[in-house]
């Protein structure tokens, strides 16, 4: 448009602008007339600010300088639609992330992009997770120090399916812990289960204001083997005794990444024991004689997952629980050191208290704690 202008200018030697600033037809052909009219309008703006009404434009002049508004607001339009798209696009390019490692793994990172690709492609997200891990500790009869031999092993077999989208996730977790380990001061079982747990725990949360949720989780657990007190035929616990069923509705708050905050105001939890002629009841909170225990309260259950590097993962759940007469507090720490692909090493740290649980020989409920170190083998799959 201005050097359009200017050709028309140096054409028609005729106009004339005025005497305080110059005259196109005295300009040479080789002159810029673009900066020549840009001079001219910082020029005639000035005037005009100035309200001196000796200087006005002419209609060429106006026409010009109208084109040159119209022109910037054409330009000024592009840039803001371009910078839309750029930004709109740019929003649909996820980041594929690769975990920080201590040791270079091309398989891992290699498997950490197919992944993030496959989550691109599907809502659904699927991981399954075995481990096996042995102590072993052998002494010959003459030992000068004395102690005995024993050996003990742990099977973890632990899967996640959920679907998550924008406003919905539904996340659905099993586990099944299987330990035994010999024990030579009990003459009547050469094994006893050391850890047996089997568990279904799933939560749906609806999106109602940015990293706040209206959740509805269910979780179930039991035990499937039979664990016998020392020297004692009695068991301790059993298959299907006990089971513990909760459901609970409330906020899940999610303030970053892998990390729950789970408020039910609303709680529900069931205690059932299968077999009550040799499971002690009054061990579990239930009274002598019930079978099966109901009560509505309240739950806090946090969960949260820290992976500093590839090769440690610390998994925290804590979780409370009331009826408004007895209270429940439970808190599992889980850490995992990766050897290597195929090897890995846990640490679990698990405390509770139940102030409706009073073992024999006692008066009141007491803090337990489970304390557990192995090494063995750990493989992923996706």
């Amino acid at each position: 448009m201005l050097c359009a202008a200017g050709q028309l200018a140096a054409q028609n030697d005729s106009i004339l602008l005025y005497p305080d600033t110059f005259k196109v037809a005295e300009q040479k052909a080789t002159v810029d007339m673009d900066a020549m009219l840009l001079d001219l309008v910082a020029k005639q703006s000035v005037e005009l600010h100035e309200d001196d009404s000796a200087y006005a434009l002419t209609p060429e002049e106006q026409y010009w300088l109208d084109s040159l508004q119209r022109e910037n607001a054409r330009l000024d339009s592009i840039r803001v639609v371009n910078e839309q798209f750029v930004q709109q696009v740019q929003a649909r390019i996820p980041t594929i992330e690769v975990e920080k490692s201590w040791v270079k793994d091309e398989v891992e990172d290699r498997n950490d992009v197919l992944q993030a690709i496959r989550n691109m492609r599907s809502p659904w997200r699927r991981e399954a997770t075995l481990m096996a891990q042995i102590t072993q500790n052998y002494v010959t009869p003459n030992w000068y120090q004395g102690g005995s031999s024993s050996f003990a092993a742990l099977g973890i077999a632990k899967g996640q399916v959920s679907y998550i989208r924008e406003r919905f996730t539904w996340e659905n977790y099993g586990e099944w812990r299987m330990g035994g380990s010999t024990i030579s001061a009990d003459s009547l079982h050469k094994v006893n289960t050391t850890d047996d747990l089997f568990r279904i725990y799933s939560k749906a949360n609806l999106r109602i204001v940015p990293k706040v949720f209206t959740s509805i989780s269910v979780d179930f657990e039991t035990r499937l083997l039979p664990t016998y007190k020392s020297n004692s035929m009695d068991l301790k616990s059993g298959p299907f005794a006990p089971v513990r069923f909760t459901a609970a509705f409330g906020i899940d708050y999610k303030p970053v990444k892998n990390l729950s905050i789970a408020v039910s105001p609303i709680s529900y939890k069931m205690i059932h024991i299968m077999d009550t002629t040799r499971v002690t009841v009054t061990e579990y909170g239930l009274e002598k004689g019930q079978q099966t225990q109901n009560n509505i309260g309240s739950s806090i259950r946090v969960e949260y997952l820290w992976k500093p590097v590839r090769e440690v993962a610390l998994e925290a759940k804590f979780y409370t629980y009331t009826n408004y007469k007895n209270v429940e507090i439970d808190l599992e720490v889980n850490c995992d050191f990766i050897i290597n692909r195929f090897m890995s090493a846990r640490l679990t740290l698990h405390p509770r208290y139940d102030s409706s649980v009073i073992m024999k020989g006692d008066d009141r409920a007491k803090i337990q704690f489970r304390e557990l170190l192995s090494i063995g083998f750990a493989h992923k799959f996706r």
